[in-house]
């Protein structure tokens, strides 16, 4: 275990030799993911108490927000492979700045119709520049690295991230929320992400997109195939449909996430009270993201990929149950004297057991699509792979707008202290329908297995695990699982 953990902080060694250009994309990364995990601790809380939409309404335009991100991306890689990064950092960051400011500064000016519609164009602009970001920052990280020094540089962008959301939780939304109240706090923590946006405009303009780490990744750009030629040919990929089917597979637990934000603020605001703080329950999750990430990282590679998923996927469903049972059968517990307290155990027990499940599976995902993707077509997998998240986040969006409103709306809690509510118009009923989608995801690629890793002749010592069955190039610490099984 000690040698273990005493190798992994020293594969950190390899990035003393990595140039300006990977730092200023984990600066941008890091910044962004400040403004974003911020903004979205509040965003449906900003759509009720700032611009007047009701919950169906708020989750309906969430849910929007998260389809238009993901289907700006199904573009937007075959654009980025074309435009090149720096381009698309420009077209991110300078969207990004109108779009977050625009919602923080409308509410002061305008009122009623006019200010709904502007949030909703606004949103739609948001959802623009969120795309080009998030698919542009894996190809500067792929880009500034070398094979040896790929995981590691992985490994850092994923730190910083979860680093970055537990800063906008406690310090950025508890912070403005605290010191300016709600309503407020809400646009503050809105024009703060705008500014984070502007300056990851200015770190854009010192990056040298022709940087190459490794000369060998380096290719020719014909602009007369591209962006729709490259489209239809990632179409034709049979590794491109593997991966597809796999992501598809994982959306049951994926959803959970999407959760965090389109549920998780009203409920623990109806449940508990409307001062609660948001920002440090939305910390709790990346801090132990970020502590696993050190910590456990050297025990779990000894697993295989395919155990590691199916177990994180089977940990992250299993949290919801916490919040399913009725919050009174945990009155008794240690510590636990009411029904105040009770809710309060829920919450925290969901989150932490839903962070050791995501810690478990999540670190490698957005890693093995920028490697299973060929050289010159890294933007494209990247954006197309969000197409299983396409079809279920609007779904999800509207969905849980319904939910919200029927089983956790304003004013639930003191039906719950009266005891005249039944199970099944609960808030509890409602996440034990989220948590029967979110154990189908283990199930169904316990059952899929070997459809995804049919056609590809193994050698002995490898073991049937479905990212490696995908890929033409596995991650170092893929192949490293592997061969120790």
């Amino acid at each position: 275990m000690l040698k273990k953990t005493v190798a992994y902080f020293s594969e950190f060694k390899v990035l003393k030799t990595a140039s300006r250009d990977f730092w200023l994309t984990n600066a941008i990364q890091f910044m962004d993911g400040l403004a974003y995990f911020s903004m979205i601790n509040i965003i449906t809380l900003y759509l009720s108490l700032n611009c007047g939409f009701n919950d169906m309404q708020s989750g309906a335009w969430v849910g929007i927000f998260t389809l238009y991100i993901t289907a700006f991306v199904l573009g937007v890689g075959s654009i980025c492979d074309a435009i090149g990064m720096r381009k698309s950092f420009f077209i991110a960051a300078g969207s990004l700045c109108l779009a977050r400011g625009g919602m923080g500064l409308a509410p002061m000016f305008l009122k009623g119709a006019a200010l709904q519609y502007t949030v909703m164009s606004l949103i739609l602009l948001l959802s623009f520049g969120t795309a080009f970001m998030v698919t542009a920052i894996p190809v500067g990280v792929r880009r500034f690295t070398t094979k040896d020094n790929r995981s590691t540089g992985f490994n850092v962008y994923y730190l910083l991230m979860n680093v970055g959301a537990v800063l906008a939780g406690f310090a950025v939304t508890d912070g403005f929320r605290n010191w300016l109240g709600e309503v407020k706090g809400n646009l503050a923590i809105l024009v703060f992400g705008g500014v984070m946006a502007a300056c990851c405009y200015f770190a854009s303009t010192f990056i040298d997109e022709h940087n190459y780490a490794d000369e060998s990744e380096r290719t020719h750009v014909d602009l007369t195939r591209r962006p729709l030629a490259i489209f239809r040919e990632v179409w034709k990929e049979s590794a491109f449909l593997k991966l597809i089917m796999f992501l598809a597979l994982t959306l049951g637990v994926r959803l959970v996430f999407t959760n965090q934000f389109l549920i998780m603020p009203k409920y623990y605001t109806r449940v508990m009270h409307s001062d609660f703080a948001l920002g440090l329950a939305n910390s709790i999750n990346p801090v132990i993201i970020v502590v696993g990430l050190i910590l456990l990282i050297p025990v779990i590679q000894r697993f295989s990929t395919f155990k590691l998923i199916v177990v994180g996927m089977s940990v992250s469903a299993v949290s919801l149950l916490f919040m399913a049972v009725p919050a009174r059968w945990m009155i008794g517990l240690p510590g636990v004297h009411n029904l105040s307290q009770a809710y309060l155990f829920v919450i925290v027990a969901q989150i932490v057991v839903f962070a050791f499940g995501e810690l478990i599976f999540s670190p490698r995902f957005t890693e093995y699509i920028s490697v299973v993707a060929p050289k010159e077509k890294v933007a494209s997998y990247m954006g197309l792979s969000a197409l299983p998240m396409f079809i279920a986040k609007p779904i999800n969006g509207f969905i849980s707008g319904i939910l919200v409103s029927g089983y956790c709306y304003d004013g639930i809690r003191a039906k719950i202290d009266s005891g005249n509510i039944a199970y099944g118009h609960s808030p509890e009923f409602m996440w034990m329908l989220y948590l029967i989608a979110a154990v189908l995801s283990p199930v169904a690629v316990l059952a899929m297995r070997h459809v995804l890793n049919a056609e590809r002749p193994q050698p002995k010592h490898e073991v049937h695990d479905i990212p490696e069955s995908i890929s033409s190039e596995p991650d170092q610490a893929m192949e490293g699982s592997a061969d120790r099984h």
